[in-house]
């Protein structure tokens, strides 16, 4: 009895803080669950709510929202919110390999650079980049790197839309990851469609790039000489383009997707004189 006594003292004493219950989900924070007029995408969005309100933010995540802020707020002058951040992700000029590319962008979840410092030999040897003799991250890789990828994609970007943007943009790793939400002005009235331009284009280029590095340094093992050409490279990234081209085309059919299909005029816009 007295042990009962004792347990039953202890939990009524505990100290630990409790969970903060927002105004958005006290009404469903009573005992027991009210199931009138409850459906499963509304639970659903409120257990998500609630457990990313408990679970804090990862450092490289933070410091890479910030990067991308800046970024942002640099080609566009105002300064995107978080929420704006990963609501832009799921763009739908944005293919879903490419999303979630960009996904473990911010959230620092690839596997490159300080990943394979202090692990044993050979996998620490995956730090450094071989070309450069530098620690890898995104930064490097997409615009430091001396990799023939690097230097012949962007070239072709810019030289791409060279007839429809005066100047190509300064970019850095912020600016891929905040790719969906960057913005181009121009003087015909066609704003949409050249920010939609250069939205696919550099996030395209930057993602071929990646899987290019990520081909040479595991599947070629750092051999320079079985390493892509800068021809191959060439037809490559022009694939990727075409592709984008032939897949907007696609979605424009109202009869197969209805109101999810693509507006004709902003595919038109896009795409015009290219």
């Amino acid at each position: 009895m007295e042990e009962t006594t004792r347990r039953a003292g202890a939990v009524t004493s505990d100290t630990r803080p409790n969970r903060t219950v927002t105004r958005e989900t006290e009404c469903y924070d009573a005992p027991g669950a009210s199931l009138l007029g409850m459906t499963q995408r509304r639970a659903h969005t409120i257990i998500r709510q609630i457990r990313a309100k408990e679970t804090p933010a990862r450092r490289r995540t933070k410091q890479n929202v910030k990067r991308v802020k800046t970024a942002v707020n640099r080609q566009n002058g105002a300064t995107p919110t978080e929420d704006e951040i990963w609501s832009a992700l799921k763009s739908r000029d944005v293919a879903r390999n490419v999303r979630n590319f960009l996904w473990k962008g911010i959230h620092g979840g690839h596997k490159i650079g300080d990943y394979f410092t202090g692990m044993p030999a050979p996998w620490c040897e995956y730090a450094k980049c071989p070309l450069c003799d530098t620690t890898e991250d995104l930064q490097h890789i997409l615009f430091d790197c001396e990799s023939r990828e690097r230097t012949t994609i962007w070239r072709l970007a810019s030289e791409f839309t060279s007839d429809r943007l005066s100047q190509w943009p300064n970019l850095d790793v912020g600016s891929i990851l905040g790719s969906p939400l960057l913005k181009f002005t121009t003087n015909d009235n066609k704003a949409e469609g050249l920010t939609r331009l250069m939205r696919i284009v550099i996030v395209e280029s930057a993602f071929l790039i990646w899987k290019i590095r990520c081909e040479r340094r595991i599947e070629h093992e750092d051999d320079t000489d079985a390493a892509p050409s800068g021809e191959e490279i060439t037809g490559r990234w022009y694939a990727t383009i075409n592709a984008r081209v032939a897949h907007d085309r696609h979605l424009t059919n109202k009869r197969r997707y209805k109101r999810k299909a693509l507006n004709e005029d902003l595919v038109l816009e896009t795409w015009e004189g290219l």
